[in-house]
């Protein structure tokens, strides 16, 4: 059976490279909010305010820079996504249960960084990705 969208899928592997510049670049910005002092500092608060040790924010700031710059040269795709899709989804539920918020908007954002992440977890580096050279 052919579909309309069947002449595509040659270009798949494009589609993996189009979401890893997207995701990865977006995670880099984000990281850069919390890289000066005034921004590790709000950052490690609202980890606290969560009730979470406030070196998560630290960590969050490192997956962020690191993951994000391991997608834009497309190594190991599918565990940066994979921890992406973690923070995205912890994110959201710490928004929801601990500061009790209900659905006023934001959410959709966080869904769309973990659908993109679920993407690139299936599909890998794509082309023009490290991954591709090394056959990972």
């Amino acid at each position: 059976m052919s579909g309309i969208l069947e002449p595509l899928l040659p270009y798949t592997p494009y589609l993996a490279l189009l979401a890893r510049v997207w995701v990865g670049t977006n995670f880099i910005l984000h990281a850069n909010l919390k890289l000066p002092k005034k921004g590790r500092e709000q950052a490690a608060q609202w980890m606290k305010s969560m009730g979470l040790p406030p070196v998560a924010a630290s960590l969050a700031t490192t997956l962020e820079l690191v993951g994000g710059i391991l997608l834009l040269v497309g190594l190991i795709v599918p565990v940066v996504a994979f921890l992406f899709a973690i923070e995205m989804i912890s994110t959201s539920a710490l928004n929801k249960l601990k500061m009790k918020r209900a659905y006023i908007g934001g959410y959709e954002l966080d869904v769309l960084y973990v659908l993109l992440a679920i993407v690139l977890f299936l599909l890998g580096g794509g082309a023009l990705s490290i991954d591709s050279v090394l056959g990972l």
